[in-house]
């Protein structure tokens, strides 16, 4: 068995960082509230699935056991996915300066896939769908894709289309995956592209909206998730929230004009906080849900994990 070590930033802590945003909750995450350790399987750069379980010791350093021995000439690429998984890399100093109780309350890292191309595809599932059918998608398809891990972009291309909204229920969104794993083995999409430093959040919002089936929330969601924060990506829960909060009247769908006030009066809001919009946004949002069920990281994925939808609230 292999045991990969890493040296977090100052006041990181494990569970906060991996309890902080939904996908967390997605197969094939498993974050076990006896032990709090992530258990997750990672792709070596040939594609083998290796089972690892992340513990932070007490002198804070963070530990990735291995189900079996890894080869010294993968250890990078794991190391790399964790790091990408737990936004080891990013400067959120500036954040914490311009939110201070989200400073004391340790909230910064909010937890991602390994890759690129499963987070878009887990954005595409959590799209027009309740939460726990976005839950049973990701474990369908890493049950009868992935073969235990998230399904590469090879396994999706040969799944097809018809195979996967057949088995995995994703109904119309079969077409969207099956063809964003076909482009990115074309060439057609690089993924890479968006998260090359330097990017600017018009660049990355554009590039996100020429994904065939990516609208703006689902663009406005990604910048997140290759660490631009400047966009909020709203949607039915985001007025739920807003309105119950600040105690206003939740505009009719129906209410187009309304529901466009609605928005702009978010955007001002959250605008005090830029380039942090989605940080504070989703710190608030955070914070109602932990109000509401407990910490994070005291949720269980099979019951807890599925309770914070805006049909629950």
């Amino acid at each position: 068995m292999t045991t990969l070590t890493l040296r977090p930033p100052p006041r990181f802590n494990l569970p906060r960082a991996v309890c902080s945003y939904g996908y967390f909750v997605l197969p094939p995450n498993r974050w076990d509230v006896a032990t709090q350790a992530l258990h997750r399987p990672l792709r070596t750069a040939g594609g083998r699935v290796v089972k690892v379980v992340v513990r932070q010791r007490a002198d804070g350093v963070l530990v990735a056991a291995c189900h079996r021995t890894v080869p010294r000439a993968d250890h990078g690429a794991l190391k790399n996915q964790l790091r990408r998984m737990l936004r080891l890399d990013e400067d959120l100093s500036a954040w914490h300066a311009a939110h201070a109780v989200a400073k004391t309350q340790r909230f910064d890292r909010m937890y991602r896939s390994p890759t690129l191309f499963e987070d878009v595809v887990k954005t595409i599932t959590s799209c027009n769908v309740t939460w726990p059918n976005t839950i049973s998608m990701n474990r369908l398809m890493v049950e009868h894709v992935g073969h235990g891990g998230f399904p590469t972009p090879e396994q999706l291309a040969d799944f097809g289309e018809a195979r996967l909204k057949e088995r995995c229920r994703v109904g119309y969104r079969a077409q969207r995956i099956v063809r964003l794993a076909r482009d990115v083995l074309a060439g057609s999409v690089d993924l890479a592209w968006f998260e090359t430093p330097g990017r600017t959040s018009d660049e990355l919002f554009e590039g996100f909206r020429s994904l065939y089936g990516i609208g703006p929330y689902a663009a406005g969601n990604l910048c997140h998730l290759v660490g631009v924060y400047d966009r909020l990506a709203i949607d039915t829960e985001t007025y739920r929230h807003f309105c119950n909060t600040h105690k206003l009247t939740r505009p009719k769908a129906s209410d187009a004009a309304g529901l466009k006030r609605l928005e702009k009066t978010i955007s001002v809001h959250y605008g005090r906080y830029a380039p942090f919009q989605f940080l504070a946004y989703w710190f608030d949002l955070w914070q109602d849900y932990q109000a509401r069920c407990g910490p994070a990281w005291r949720w269980d994925r099979d019951t807890d994990g599925a309770s914070f939808t805006a049909s629950k609230m």
